[in-house]
């Protein structure tokens, strides 16, 4: 075997090692592990959970509201090392409906610290989001021809994004927010019975495009 053949074959085996030694870097899942979602919260306390809320399509334009609305989303970082978030990626599905409705995103600017408490920042926060915007909420008017009548439900998923002082990035586990739409087309609210809050809890589903469905798409 030639010296230039060698040499390549030591090459190409240090590139696969390096290869290797970098595959779990620059992106991390965890399953909610080291950066968790812990659920839906009344206010900032996050003293109480929050499983879903009320909504008419009708009336409401962005959920929530207010910051008396709640939706106050839980995030906590379990490293050492402190992680900074950047934005919640929103999906939604509507039971009883084939209706693909677009995802969303909400930006964030904070920081959470390490969870040794060795910074000023928290390692733990309740940040209010809008779950769903005014652009889903002028989908879902759009299409209304392909909505259940009410009262029906939607459930909204959230998983939030941030990056690590390593540089790597990490997604938290999914958790669900529930809106209960009541009102008939033109009507008041009705009556609103939102399940037991289950913080933290993964959910199956979710839209995932606006393919066959008119109007606004997401941020």
């Amino acid at each position: 075997m030639g010296k230039g053949r060698i040499f390549g074959s030591i090459a190409l085996l240090v590139c696969v090692v390096a290869a290797a030694s970098w595959s779990g870097c620059g992106n991390s899942n965890d399953q909610g592990i080291s950066f968790r979602a812990l659920g839906f919260f009344q206010d900032s306390t996050g003293a109480v959970g929050q499983a879903g809320t009320c909504a008419s399509l009708s009336d409401t334009q962005i959920i929530p509201a207010s910051v008396a609305d709640g939706g106050f989303l839980g995030l906590e970082n379990n490293m050492n090392q402190g992680i900074n978030l950047d934005h919640v990626d929103l999906s939604y599905h509507v039971n009883g409906s084939s209706l693909a409705i677009p995802n969303d995103v909400f930006a964030l600017a904070v920081r959470l610290g390490p969870a040794s408490g060795q910074e000023s920042s928290a390692p733990k926060i309740f940040q209010q989001i809008a779950i769903v915007s005014p652009n889903i909420m002028s989908f879902l008017n759009d299409n209304r021809s392909r909505l259940p009548q009410p009262p029906f439900t939607m459930i909204a998923l959230a998983t939030a994004v941030g990056v690590a002082d390593s540089g790597d990035r990490f997604v938290t586990n999914r958790v669900s927010f529930e809106i209960l739409f009541t009102d008939t087309p033109g009507g008041g609210q009705g009556q609103c019975s939102i399940p037991t809050p289950t913080p933290g809890e993964s959910t199956a589903g979710g839209g995932t495009g606006a393919t066959g469905a008119t109007g606004a798409t997401g941020n």
